[in-house]
């Protein structure tokens, strides 16, 4: 069937030659073309746009919040360095009512090295623009720094016992 019909169209290629499409129809499918062709260039122009406007907008808004206001802390971090700050002023200040001011020097040289550490911290915590790690180690810098006092205040509350024990057993 495949020989008939190619010597079919052998034998009539001058008809099939001979009839073209109208000058109209070639105009038709050259518009439809251009409009076509010209569509998608202006498709990728106006997303590459869309695409850098927007980066361009997400990175000066992120720089914009560091460098303007510095890191930020969050209320829960300085509610919680408030409690302990206050926490600590209150312990300094019992062992301080209880010691000459000799005694009181020698019995804050862990805190006041603990004092120097957080104002480190402190400065790092704010170069490094919220570093969790550096603020979790804040935190536990002022934990600490109130174990310490509460030791000393027992150790001073013990000492304390012990006076008051002799003091009885001289007067009997």
């Amino acid at each position: 069937m495949g020989d008939q019909l190619e010597k079919f169209i052998i034998e009539n290629r001058d008809a099939f030659d001979d009839a073209s499409p109208s000058e109209n129809a070639w105009q038709q499918i050259d518009r439809r073309l251009d409009k076509k062709s010209s569509l998608w260039p202006l498709m990728w122009k106006v997303a590459a746009v869309l695409f850098m406007a927007s980066t361009i907008y997400l990175m000066i808004d992120r720089n914009s919040a560091t460098v303007e206001d510095g890191p930020i802390l969050s209320e829960e971090f300085t509610q919680a360095e408030d409690y302990y700050v206050s926490l600590i002023s209150q312990k300094r200040q019992l062992i301080k009512e209880q010691l000459t001011p000799e005694q009181h020097q020698e019995f804050l040289v862990e805190i006041d090295q603990l004092d120097a550490m957080y104002v480190e911290l402190k400065k790092t915590y704010q170069t490094n623009a919220s570093n969790d790690r550096v603020m979790d180690a804040m935190i536990s810098n002022l934990q600490l720094r109130l174990d310490i006092l509460n030791k000393q205040l027992d150790i001073l509350q013990s000492i304390k016992n012990q006076n008051n024990e002799n003091d009885i057993s001289i007067e009997i």
